[in-house]
């Protein structure tokens, strides 16, 4: 059976990913049974077509998803093509909305949610663009379908962009909890204050 398997992380979809994450880290899987079910994940193939196939050639199909295991992707990037857009990676977390932000929050609470909501998270600092004339303009387009295309990206590009937030979010939100908690020990201060005053 011949079967094709991508040699680096810019083979693997966003999408894919949380599958392969999950099954790095899951300590209980032995061994050849991970390398197995990543090669389902990145082949599309049934595990029960991958047991199979002949011993040399699983050998040689595993030796070529060695890679997944190191998690080592390339530097980020501040522009990518990906299905006839320019796309856009905003990685300045001030020039976000409001709700973006408190999405972004919800999103990426832990590192295993970070990587589950990785295409959502995503769509928070990805925006296509097309050219128009001389420049780029940003392309309107329905929250769905920009977040089906962006499942379809390459993890090479996103997963650098994803634990820059994360590092980013979990270092801001420790600041912002020291700094509601100092405002809530004041607002008390100020109340215990009116209490003894009247």
């Amino acid at each position: 059976m011949k079967v094709s398997i991508p040699k680096s992380w810019a083979s693997i979809t966003i999408e894919q990913f949380p599958l392969i994450y999950d099954i790095i880290k899951d300590k209980d899987i032995e061994p050849i049974d991970k390398e197995v079910r990543l090669i389902s994940i990145i082949t599309g193939l049934s595990v029960a077509d991958i047991e199979n196939i002949e011993l040399g050639q699983l050998r040689e199909l595993i030796k070529k998803v060695r890679f997944i295991f190191k998690l080592e992707f390339p530097h980020p990037v501040e522009w990518f093509k990906h299905e006839g857009y320019k796309w856009h990676v905003n990685y300045d977390i001030t020039k976000i909305s409001s709700a973006d932000f408190i999405s972004l929050t919800k999103l990426s609470t832990t590192e295993d949610d970070v990587m589950m909501n990785m295409a959502e998270i995503t769509s928070i600092f990805v925006k296509p663009y097309k050219r128009k004339w001389f420049r780029y303009v940003p392309v309107e387009m329905d929250y769905k379908e920009r977040l089906e295309l962006i499942k379809t990206i390459n993890v090479g590009v996103i997963y650098p962009v994803c634990v820059f937030f994360f590092n980013v979010l979990t270092n801001l939100l420790l600041v912002i909890k020291g700094y509601l908690e100092s405002q809530k020990e004041k607002i008390l201060e100020k109340i215990a204050k009116e209490i003894q005053l009247s």
